[in-house]
């Protein structure tokens, strides 16, 4: 792969209910016609800090 460039999708605005997925599933082709071939995305996971969590602190 050549010149790879990384969409960082962490953002405080993102979101709720999954819909940060399917927004980005939906821009994918998109972010390739514009030279983006990989995307950082938050885990799917509930985080133990609720609306504050990062993704670091994942419970069950």
């Amino acid at each position: 792969m050549r010149n790879p460039t990384l969409l960082q999708c962490f953002h405080w605005y993102y979101p709720t209910g999954g819909e940060l997925w399917r927004e980005v599933t939906a821009l994918a082709p998109n972010l390739n016609e514009i030279g983006i071939n990989m995307v950082w995305l938050p885990p799917a996971y509930k985080g133990a800090s609720g609306g504050y969590s990062v993704g670091y602190d994942s419970y069950d």
